[in-house]
């Protein structure tokens, strides 16, 4: 029913700092520089005379996994999602988005180093541990203005979960968004039955790596975990994965997604027919903030777009595109 996350946009204070990370050190390269429309802030539900400027970068061009960076008139004074340090006004159990997730090659340390030069902080050491048949190894950081970063090395990841082999140093585009759920049945019929996405992990992290984990997203030891990825058929980009702390998860987020924050606002997807995505959603009594609208798109290419929150939370803009492109 829809694409892979096409963009996540990532609300920031410095287009400048942002860059360095995501285009300097990252290896992101620039596909766009605009402004938003003012018929995209009416969606937004932010001011129309708001002057948002909205640069998305990509990995040599791959239409999903983007970042959109956006730059607001004035800086916001509440982000997303902090659940770090000594001003963190969440807990890292709360229902909403969790990080942004990239693939390096091995060793982690090499790619690690790499990031904090650019002014990122590791929160821990990298753990590595197996779900499934999947060995990977991992590592969290605060990006530019704290949005959480996850660095990740597949050393078992086949082709339906990563688009490419990455070299020692080098970085992909972003591999996957994570969200933790309160539940875990709302959410499958979300992201499995209506949207149509391809489940390609359900299960409860094993009890041999449980405690590894939990430091890993900064949950107290012991906490069970439930791990369900979602995908759009074979593209490996642009997956979300789900996060489920059981009786231990908690929220929401003091601030749910929203244009105008920084950190996370929006995830981006592409549908064919937002007319019937919309009846599906209704049916099964999500909330739509926006319905299907014409827009003017950054690349002029006409689209109708619908906002839709999700049930952690999320903020999903489903765009339609109308012309000869779509």
């Amino acid at each position: 029913m829809v694409s892979a996350i096409e963009s996540v946009t990532v609300g920031v204070s410095s287009l400048e700092d942002a860059l360095a990370v995501f285009r300097d050190t990252l290896g992101l390269r620039i596909e766009s520089d605009t402004r938003a429309s003012v018929n995209v802030l009416s969606a937004w539900r932010l001011p129309a005379h708001a002057d948002v400027r909205l640069v998305e970068l990509s990995a040599d061009g791959h239409p999903f996994g983007r970042i959109r960076l956006a730059l607001f008139e004035r800086t916001p004074s509440i982000a997303t999602r902090r659940d770090h340090g000594p001003n963190a006004t969440d807990r890292a159990t709360d229902v909403g988005p969790k990080a942004l997730d990239f693939y390096t090659g091995s060793p982690v340390e090499k790619g690690l180093q790499k990031l904090e030069a650019a002014g990122c902080h590791r929160r821990s050491e990298p753990i590595r541990y197996r779900v499934g048949e999947v060995e990977t190894e991992e590592v969290v950081l605060d990006g530019p203005d704290g949005v959480p970063m996850l660095l990740m090395v597949g050393h078992s990841h086949d082709r339906r979960i990563m688009r490419r082999p990455i070299a020692a140093g080098c970085f992909s585009e972003m591999a996957t968004v994570s969200v933790v759920t309160a539940d875990l049945e709302a959410s499958r019929r979300f992201y499995g039955e209506v949207l149509g996405l391809t489940t390609d992990l359900d299960v409860e992290v094993p009890d041999s790596f449980r405690d590894p984990v939990c430091r890993l997203t900064g949950v107290a030891p012991g906490t069970r975990i439930h791990l369900a990825v979602f995908r759009d058929g074979e593209e490996p980009s642009g997956k979300l994965l789900l996060a489920h702390f059981f009786s231990a998860t908690t929220g929401p987020l003091a601030h749910a997604m929203a244009p105008g924050q920084l950190g996370i606002n929006l995830f981006t997807l592409r549908c064919d027919d937002l007319d019937e995505l919309e009846s599906k959603l209704r049916a099964q009594d999500f909330e739509i903030l926006a319905r299907p609208t014409h827009v003017g798109l950054g690349d002029g290419a006409p689209a109708r777009l619908m906002l839709v929150r999700g049930p952690n939370l999320e903020l999903l803009e489903v765009v339609e595109r109308t012309g000869s492109e779509a």
